[in-house]
């Protein structure tokens, strides 16, 4: 597309007069761009045809004024087939609350033929009342629509977890957890409910929660960075949780500049006394290392049974962001790196804690800088 673009004037004229289609087509596209309520009147009024409705409903769909979701809504009894499903979509997208009472119309409506669509559009617009309707058709008779009305939800629900509404979004997720609906869709269910779930532990900007020296720890880029690239490390640093856990799955991205260095990340752990230590165990972040459990500063060895190095090998990302898992329950503890299950160890000790800290580490060496992101901790009850 060229610029300059046409005046919203000129654009208008060519709508109104007799030119062909594939101009008045390309005249709609510029008007998503620079068009105001002033073009909105012609725009609506080629909703009903068969060749321009796409085009012009798009265009209105892009223009933020009020006046332009007033005439999609408009639009809505004098549409059918395709050409309403498109309106319905771009009321969505738009997230026209005042299209709600319509669009619950639709839902309810088995002959006109958008129900699907309709229920989309209500979990992209998630009022209150919106999400009732999805709940309610989550029990509808037909599968069809209790398929379609599951997968509004989950977007819905996934959309609040992004904007930090955790408990609204897991009141949504039990109800589709619930329902009767194929395993897939439950399973994705459960999936994010274990995502409301988990708690950031790192602002990205900030040590709230952390302790340690900082002059071997900083942040950039949202990230965590231990160590230095310009200096030796003379010993052991840690950054170190303020709070202890228990049972918990912790998820985070851990990589290390130019794939050298050495690094871990504590957890069930505790600080040495009178030390720069932590006791406790590591999932370890080293060259020959990656996924394998360490029990830093107490027994001094590698514990559980790991996965074959080579297996290892085929999945770790040796200088780019690697995926780290760790889930202890009880005496069970596993780790997974990039998706793939490295270490499965059951404690026989009674008498070790089953509590501690987490911590960050950079290991003594040459310079060398280890960065973690992206830290998630969902806390169970075993």
């Amino acid at each position: 597309m060229k610029f300059p673009l046409p005046s919203p004037a000129e654009l208008i004229a060519v709508l109104t007069a007799g030119s062909d289609p594939h101009a008045k087509a390309l005249a709609c596209q510029q008007l998503a761009i620079v068009g105001g309520p002033d073009a909105i009147p012609t725009l609506a009024g080629l909703l009903a045809d068969e060749k321009l409705s796409d085009y012009a409903r798009s265009a209105l769909e892009s223009i933020p004024a009020p006046v332009a979701g007033a005439a999609l809504r408009d639009s809505l009894a004098e549409l059918s087939g395709r050409r309403l499903a498109g309106v319905v979509d771009s009321l969505g997208v738009r997230r026209e609350i005042a299209a709600v009472p319509d669009l619950q119309t639709l839902a309810a409506d088995l002959v006109r033929g958008s129900v699907d669509e309709a229920l989309a559009a209500l979990g992209k617009i998630a009022t209150p009342a919106a999400l009732d309707t999805l709940r309610s058709t989550l029990n509808a008779p037909a599968t069809s629509h209790r398929i379609a009305a599951a997968h509004a939800t989950l977007a819905a629900a996934d959309r609040m977890l992004q904007e930090g509404l955790r408990t609204a979004a897991a009141g949504l997720l039990d109800s589709v957890a619930a329902a009767r609906l194929p395993e897939p869709l439950r399973a994705a269910a459960n999936a994010l409910l274990a995502k409301s779930r988990r708690v950031r532990l790192f602002d990205g900007r900030t040590f709230d929660g952390w302790e340690g020296d900082l002059t071997w720890f900083r942040v950039a880029d949202g990230a965590v960075v231990a160590g230095s690239l310009t200096k030796e490390i003379p010993q052991n640093e840690f950054l170190c949780s303020r709070r202890e856990f228990g049972d918990f799955e912790l998820r985070l991205k851990v990589r290390l500049v130019a794939g050298k260095g050495n690094g871990g990340i504590q957890f069930r752990s505790r600080r040495v006394p009178n030390s720069r230590e932590m006791a406790g165990y590591q999932a370890d972040v080293a060259t020959d290392y990656w996924g394998g459990l360490y029990d830093e500063s107490r027994r001094r060895t590698f514990l559980g049974t790991r996965s074959d190095p080579a297996a290892i090998a085929k999945v770790l990302k040796p200088a780019a962001w690697n995926d780290y898992v760790i889930r202890c329950e009880g005496p069970r503890v596993r780790l997974w790196l990039n998706g793939r299950l490295t270490t499965e160890f059951t404690e026989p000790d009674s008498a070790i804690p089953r509590t501690g800290n987490l911590g960050l580490q950079i290991h003594a060496g040459p310079a060398s800088e280890a960065w973690y992101k992206d830290l998630e901790i969902e806390e169970l009850t075993v």
